[in-house]
């Protein structure tokens, strides 16, 4: 009878702090594991059209420059003009505006991917997290694009998208915005001048492997954002090619 009256007991509490162990471990380990995987798929939400917009147009850009680059009437003569020749702002709109436009959508890429970096970089997440899986896939885009002796640099990549940030809305400038500043702003322009020398010297057939990579992993961002992002088809059925392709 005592034995059995002590195994009732010993079960009641054995029980009773089961329960609470579970309850610790759900409120201090599960639960914010729980809020940080809602937080990395709300971010993730919140940049999956606009980037794979980006990322899907650059891709687009760069598979027709190296498709046609040695082309008598491709775009080789275009990606080397600069827009510190412009004489007026009407340049951006004809001759230059093939440049021009090419520079902004890979402006635009590495801008996204900056505003997405900078919501989450104090979130804690684990490595097999959705968002660290994310990162590695937007750092290889930024080592492709400054390797194979690209004089894109890492750091630069992430500087042409931090410039290109709107301080009023947080979202990128528009193409017209970011030609008006090249022909207005010269300090703009100069720190955008590497990149259209990276272009000018693409147009004469260098850096073609760093170009190659790059498109590899646009393809391998838009497939990761399909994968994970259920309003990507909305895109996708919705895309033009009166965009700035």
């Amino acid at each position: 009878m005592a034995d059995g009256l002590s195994n009732l007991i010993y079960g009641v509490i054995g029980g009773g702090i089961f329960t609470f162990m579970m309850k610790v471990t759900e409120t201090y380990l599960i639960a914010p594991r729980l809020q940080e995987s809602i937080e990395a798929r709300k971010k993730l939400d919140l940049y999956a059209k606009p980037l794979w917009l980006a990322c899907h147009e650059l891709e687009f850009r760069l598979i027709s420059i190296k498709d046609k680059i040695n082309e008598p009437y491709g775009p080789s003569h275009s990606l080397k003009l600069s827009p510190k020749t412009a004489s007026s702002l009407d340049w951006f709109t004809k001759d230059g505006y093939y440049i021009t436009s090419t520079a902004y959508l890979m402006a635009s890429v590495s801008c996204w991917i900056a505003l997405y970096e900078r919501d989450v970089v104090f979130l804690p997440f684990s490595k097999k997290s959705l968002t660290t899986e994310f990162f590695y896939l937007i750092e290889d885009f930024k080592r492709a694009i400054s390797s194979k002796g690209s004089i894109l640099w890492f750091h630069y990549v992430n500087g042409i998208g931090d410039n290109l940030v709107d301080k009023g809305t947080k979202y990128p400038i528009t193409l017209s915005e970011f030609s008006y500043k090249l022909y207005k702003d010269e300090l703009f322009r100069d720190y955008y001048d590497q990149l259209f020398q990276f272009l000018h010297r693409v147009a004469c057939n260098e850096f073609m492997e760093s170009v190659e990579e790059t498109i590899q992993i646009l393809g391998k961002i838009q497939k990761f954002l399909e994968k994970n992002r259920i309003s990507i088809k909305m895109v996708r059925e919705n895309y033009t090619k009166s965009s700035v392709i």
